[in-house]
């Protein structure tokens, strides 16, 4: 019985309906899809599409099956009747499905209200394998959101969070949840046929609807005019209540070349390697040649710089200096350009001690972008810096609004909590941070120390361990007196004195990097005059973690109380 069933599925043959039927479908409602996104028609034909195509899948199958052998065309009026009723109930159950999807216009609508809105940009998709597209895959969603920026009200999530969200969660539901954002946008590029396509979705997290959506497509690699159609298609379809009659600056080039540079550098921009660093120096540095006028290059170059100076020892003061040359030429083509003072403000902060002159940039880069998360950041370390914890605590919690789950902005949280005696929250944050970015070995010492300050030392200890894992048998310095400063504070004298000698053994005066790390050993193993010697060199070296000078928990009554450590924070005009 089973034998002679098959014979006839294949005598009749049915398997080519699971074939053909779905292709041809799938076509369809691609076909539907691009139609609604380029030409703005209601999305509730797609659900339509679907459904009709649903039911004709199953009218397919009984005419494969009466009518699939060679010949065999007879019509009876059963079949025909069968047909009608399901095609019926077909347009019937498409009605019905597609009246229950709001509309694009009740859509924006909706937006009408007196309703907030979060919009997070996330990396497009790129076709996989085509080495030659990444860097559009972040470069162009980037520059839609600082265009967005400039033309919109939206509260737009920082790329840090929205870009380092993992590609699993990039859905409504997880980008409402992780990133708080009510409104998501989404893309796609590829190449064919010569041409660059992208594709933009607008989504509404909430209820996981499509607000607004366009595709557009060059024959050149037109970057300034496919960012610029797309924030303009979207733009018109915003209410009013979201647009901003005035744009104070731009980031962008109107050079399409210059544009492409900027954004390989980006991609490259704190590489991973000195090479990389290097290659995206480049790319900035041809960006300015092909626009004089790119104020975001300059500003890119100054910002790449002064992070490298962050690292460096003998050529330091050099790399700062040409870091506040190209800052000072961004700012003085376009005063009002908010990412140029926060790159300003840590020049003055790190390098020239001009604590004035690095508040008032930092308020400035706020003033002009109050929904730049960065400097928001930056801003609260120094005010943590100058135990002005309130403040800090504040500007810190508001970073964390805007970029939720980078280790930047939880880092700083939890800092700025660590520094006011916030333990308990401290943990939490870099708790936080460590559930999202699980290798980051700074943030399992970070929160070792808001353990060991909570007395709990065995769980301090298990984190040291699991750092040590992931960085190897030797860190930086800072890191490795970091561990022999838990060790010492738990009293885990054995482990402590280990550290210690391994270090001593390992830095000397030939061969160190961090003179503050050399004089917090020595401030551990108890002698003090050494301590202050490596202090005043650090002082010398205008190393740029001099804030460590005002962490007063960190030393020793004998440090804290010695007149020449007192007359040092003193000469640096630092708070007591």
């Amino acid at each position: 019985m089973k034998q002679q069933f098959f014979e006839t599925l294949k005598k009749r043959r049915i398997w080519k309906t699971f074939i053909a039927y779905p292709a041809a479908s799938f076509v369809i409602l691609q076909a539907v899809d691009f139609f609604i996104a380029k030409y703005g028609l209601n999305p509730k034909a797609l659900n339509f599409a679907l459904v009709a195509l649903l039911g004709g899948f199953i009218i397919a199958l009984m005419w494969n099956w009466l009518h699939g052998e060679a010949g065999h065309q007879n019509y009876t009026k059963k079949e025909t009747a069968s047909y009608g009723i399901i095609g019926i109930a077909t347009l019937m159950a498409a009605f019905y499905f597609s009246s229950q999807s709001p509309s694009q216009e009740m859509q924006i609508a909706e937006l009408s209200s007196e309703k907030s809105y979060r919009l997070a940009v996330l990396p497009f998709e790129t076709i996989a394998g085509d080495a030659s597209m990444d860097y559009l895959s972040e470069g162009i969603p980037e520059n839609i959101i600082n265009r967005l920026s400039q033309n919109t009200k939206l509260q737009l999530v920082s790329k840090a969070s929205s870009f380092i969200l993992d590609s699993t969660l990039r859905n409504s539901k997880d980008v409402l949840e992780h990133l708080n954002a009510n409104l998501m946008l989404t893309g796609k590029v590829q190449r064919i046929d010569g041409s660059l396509i992208v594709n933009c979705q607008l989504t509404d997290t909430e209820n996981n609807t499509q607000i607004w959506g366009d595709k557009v497509a060059y024959k050149s690699d037109d970057i300034l005019e496919l960012e610029k159609q797309m924030v303009n298609s979207l733009m018109e379809k915003l209410p009013k209540k979201f647009r901003t009659d005035q744009v104070v600056s731009k980031s962008w080039s109107e050079n399409s070349e210059a544009q492409v540079h900027y954004m390989k550098g980006k991609a490259l921009s704190y590489g991973s390697t000195k090479e990389e660093e290097d290659l995206a120096l480049n790319h900035f540095r041809e960006a300015i040649k092909l626009d004089k006028e790119f104020v975001a290059a300059y500003v890119a170059i100054a910002n790449e710089q002064q992070v490298q100076a962050m690292f460096a020892t003998d050529t330091r003061a050099a790399i700062f200096n040409e870091a506040r040359l190209a800052v000072q030429t961004a700012l003085n083509l376009n005063p009002n350009y908010g990412e140029a003072y926060t790159v300003d403000a840590a020049i003055k902060f790190y390098q020239d001690h001009d604590w004035e002159g690095a508040e008032a940039s930092y308020k400035k880069a706020i003033q002009l972008d109050p929904n730049n998360a960065n400097a928001l950041i930056r801003y609260s370390f120094f005010l943590t810096t100058f135990k002005r914890h309130e403040e800090a605590l504040k500007m810190a919690n508001k970073a964390i609004e805007l970029d939720p789950i980078s280790i930047s902005s939880l880092h700083n949280l939890g800092w700025a909590n660590l520094v006011a005696g916030n333990n308990v929250i401290a943990e939490k944050a870099f708790s936080d941070a460590l559930e999202i970015h699980p290798d980051w070995a700074w943030g399992y010492i970070k929160r070792a120390y808001s353990l060991m300050y909570q007395n709990k030392c065995d769980l301090a200890l298990k984190d040291t361990q699991r750092a040590r894992e992931l960085i190897g048998d030797w860190g930086s310095e800072i890191i490795e007196s970091c561990f022999i400063y838990i060790f010492d504070t738990c009293k885990y004298q054995d482990m402590r004195d280990a550290a210690v000698n391994n270090y001593l053994e390992k830095v000397n005066r030939d061969n160190y990097t961090d003179p503050m790390a050399m004089g917090f050993v020595y401030a551990i193993k108890g002698d003090y005059n050494e301590c202050i010697r490596w202090q005043q060199i650090a002082i010398e070296e205008e190393a740029t973690n001099f804030y460590q000078f005002t962490l007063s928990n960190i030393y020793p009554a004998e440090i804290l109380q010695d007149s020449r450590f007192i007359q040092m924070k003193r000469d640096l005009n630092l708070p007591q």
